[in-house]
């Protein structure tokens, strides 16, 4: 879970007066955001987050790459996500940096409005670009029914979405697979194999069309049968 900081000066500082090098300049593409709301299993309290990505081109590599940060000027807020805390995904032969996991400390809403993304490399060079997140999109609407999971010795998935997915863990909550399912049951063996005996965690995504945002519970513990 990334969680935020207030700005303080010394940020515009470092931003302002970082040292540049000699290399290229990064871009940022493209970037792709959205709002999941979360349930652990048994619990009701509803946390949100944002899932952010961006499509960052260097001619150094995405190892120039310093950080990146999404910045909410009005509530003086920021997130850093860095090589320890950012996952990469590789689309079409293009680096996307980001998390799914971008959060309030105490779990409220995200606020609203405009964020910044601020993209710099090893040598100060940087590129940014801005999202608008409206405030309806932060609103989780109490009348929908979240996806659930009933681990037996099938998995019996049930929810209210067409568009499904089971999200598959080690021991280590390290992602194994993402497997496209519909409501129904699913047999154990067939997880097992796919992840040759080390999923240990499930969860289930589920994404609203209607809304643009997705329902996720879990992890449940999978406990396969050996």
């Amino acid at each position: 879970m990334i969680m935020f900081s207030r700005i303080r000066l010394f940020l515009s500082l470092f931003i302002l007066f970082l040292v540049s090098c000699s290399g290229s300049v990064p871009q940022i593409g493209q970037s792709l955001w959205q709002v999941n709301f979360s349930k652990v299993p048994e619990e009701t309290k509803i946390v949100q987050e944002l899932s952010l990505f961006v499509l960052v081109e260097d001619e150094d590599g995405v190892s120039d790459i310093a950080n990146v940060y999404i910045i909410h000027d009005e509530s003086e807020l920021f997130w850093e996500l860095d090589p320890d805390n950012w996952a990469i995904k590789v689309i079409s032969g293009k680096n996307w940096l980001g998390s799914n996991s971008i959060s309030m400390n105490d779990n409220s809403n995200m606020p609203s409005g405009l964020y910044r993304i601020v993209v710099i490399d090893k040598a100060g060079e940087r590129d940014s670009s801005k999202i608008n997140i409206p405030s309806s999109m932060l609103k989780s609407d109490k009348n929908i029914k979240f996806p659930n999971l009933i681990i037996d010795s099938d998995i019996i998935i049930e929810s209210d979405f067409l568009d499904n997915t089971l999200r598959i863990y080690d021991e280590s909550m390290v992602l194994l697979k993402n497997l496209k399912i519909e409501s129904g049951k699913i047999n154990k063996s067939i997880i097992v194999n796919d992840t040759n005996s080390k999923a240990h965690w499930v969860s289930i995504y589920s994404f609203n069309e209607e809304t643009g945002t997705g329902y996720i519970r879990g992890p449940y513990l999978f406990n396969p049968v050996r």
